[in-house]
């Protein structure tokens, strides 16, 4: 008899401390749980704002070779490029990453490197272009489509010129005349503007359309402050 009540008293002895393990371990548990839940937030690091690029003399002095700069049109893309070659008054730049184009009087005429090239573009008044009298004209731009043939599409644009257009090149401020070409042709449209040094075929800077893929670029002519044009 007296060792049955031994029997349970130990029992019951095992069965609070295995209460207070349980316990315990729930209690551990629980401050961890509670340490992940509310533990204060780590503060956000600080972000490194990019240092924007300033286009002046002094970044242009820099270059001992003629360049031209080409931008998307939000600005986040730019290349640097310089002259390849000059044949048959054709100027032809590239970059450090191969993309080249080509110009004829400022204008663009082709281009490689890019998803969706200008092969080849025909026009019959490049020498005129950018005189006060031109109202409208007709271009052609061939590309190749994706089965290795010629697509060609013609467009019919029209031509206005605003004199005394204030612009920014670099750190200074120049009266140029704006162009602005609107062109349309059957599948698609695109608008061109040129900046032109008045009373010259002298472009400055432009807004230039590739491609339907591509679209525009926006195209400074550095070349010409680097030439003492100005």
């Amino acid at each position: 008899m007296i060792r049955k009540v031994l029997f349970l008293i130990s029992l019951l002895g095992l069965s609070c401390s295995s209460d207070s393990i349980t316990h315990s371990e729930k209690t551990s548990f629980y401050k961890i749980y509670k340490d992940i839940v509310i533990s204060k937030p780590v503060p956000p690091q600080p972000q490194q704002t990019k240092e924007k690029k300033i286009y002046d003399k002094a970044w242009l002095s820099k270059f001992n070779q003629p360049i031209i700069l080409l931008s998307s049109l939000d600005g986040k893309k730019t290349a640097t490029l310089v002259a390849l070659g000059n044949y048959k008054d054709k100027l032809t730049w590239v970059s450090a990453d191969g993309i080249s184009v080509s110009f004829s009087n400022g204008i663009l005429i082709a281009t490689r490197g890019y998803s969706q090239d200008l092969i080849e573009s025909q026009h019959n008044d490049l020498n005129t272009l950018f005189s006060e009298n031109t109202s409208r004209r007709v271009k052609k731009y061939r590309y190749i489509n994706g089965e290795n043939r010629y697509r060609e599409l013609t467009f019919i644009c029209n031509i206005v010129a605003k004199t005394a257009t204030p612009s920014f090149f670099l750190d200074l401020k120049l009266q140029t005349t704006k162009f602005i070409e609107t062109c349309k042709a059957d599948t698609t449209n695109h608008t061109n503007e040129y900046y032109v040094l008045p009373n010259t075929s002298i472009v400055l800077k432009s807004k230039q359309w590739i491609s339907e893929t591509n679209g525009s670029v926006i195209i400074d002519n550095y070349y010409s402050f680097q030439n003492n044009l100005l």
